[in-house]
């Protein structure tokens, strides 16, 4: 096969890739509701932005993010409830692969305060956070963390494979920094007092039973850009190829296309959507070196079984003068 008909033919299965997904088309069940916003708050939901309001239901892979000195609250089922502070990333109910524990939220950064009366989970790039009928405020900088546990019990799991989980009691606080042990201590650190939203001096409200009976639609923003979502598309795997399916349609947008082929080495399963005349040459050179491999491969073994058979027969082997 020649190569330029090779590309041309992946070309077109490359456009394939491009149709909207069946599964994006279905309905997805509310996962939580907003009950507080106080400052600027962007959804983001499958390819589009919205402006966050009180009253919007929350659907599965719903990503909320804060403006500087906001703060939203989100209730989950059982009365848990969610405070995000300022400059805040998280996603709802995230969809996750291998590596990765599915649970309520993902918190990418910021600042997060949690309210429950049972059990609940979360994750984050550093670490894994499960209380019982605990309060915690935790702040969260890509591998740095801070988790003070206000009330009730937590086990604190940093996601570096060489530390071990901590037990976390009524009024304790740690912290973790790339490279070194989780400390912990009786009593939170002063810095970190001094920096908590002032939101979070004070217990959540529960506002989500006055709410449920509003249908609040969110306003839409437009379309999401790259440098809307690139956070997220640099995380983990685990997180980040659940996330193709649901943006890869925006790979259509000339800027957006041209800014994730620039940012390939971060998420480099973009590359059929960023790349697609690179990614269909790549695979058709890939063709011919597996096709040439071959031949070489069968000829070797032809010579051999000749070798053989001449060296059995007495005679000479092929290609051999006598």
């Amino acid at each position: 096969m020649r190569l330029g008909t090779s590309v041309g033919s992946i070309l077109l299965w490359v456009a394939s890739l491009f149709a909207p997904s069946q599964a994006l088309a279905q309905a997805v069940g509310i996962v939580g509701i907003v009950g507080i916003i106080e400052g600027g708050a962007t959804l983001i939901r499958q390819t589009t932005r919205y402006a966050l309001a009180e009253g919007v239901a929350l659907n599965e892979q719903d990503i909320v993010e804060t403006a500087p000195g906001a703060f939203a609250q989100v209730e989950l089922p059982g009365g848990v409830l969610v405070g995000l502070g300022e400059s805040t990333r998280v996603m709802f109910s995230p969809r996750v692969g291998k590596g990765l524990a599915a649970t309520p939220l993902y918190l990418l950064g910021g600042w997060l305060k949690t309210s429950t009366a049972g059990p609940f989970r979360y994750t984050s790039p550093a670490f894994e956070l499960s209380t019982q009928g605990a309060v915690t405020v935790v702040q969260a900088t890509g591998a740095s963390y801070q988790v003070f546990l206000e009330s009730g019990a937590a086990r604190l799991a940093p996601r570096d494979a060489a530390q071990a989980a901590l037990q976390l009691r009524s009024g304790e606080f740690a912290q973790g920094r790339e490279g070194a042990p989780t400390s912990t201590g009786q009593r939170p650190a002063p810095e970190f007092l001094a920096k908590v939203p002032r939101q979070f001096r004070d217990r959540l409200p529960a506002r989500g039973e006055q709410l449920a009976r509003r249908s609040v639609a969110p306003k839409a923003l437009g379309e999401i850009a790259y440098s809307d979502v690139s956070a997220w598309l640099r995380t983990e795997p685990g997180l980040r190829l659940p996330l193709l399916p649901l943006w890869r349609a925006r790979a259509a947008d000339q800027d957006f296309r041209a800014a994730a082929k620039a940012d390939l080495a971060q998420h480099p399963e973009w590359e059929p959507y960023a790349d697609p005349e690179g990614y269909a040459r790549r695979l058709a050179l890939e063709a011919e070196r597996r096709r040439a491999r071959e031949q070489a491969r069968q000829a070797a073994q032809a010579a051999a079984a000749a070798s053989a058979a001449a060296a059995a027969g007495g005679g000479v082997p092929a290609g051999r003068a006598p």
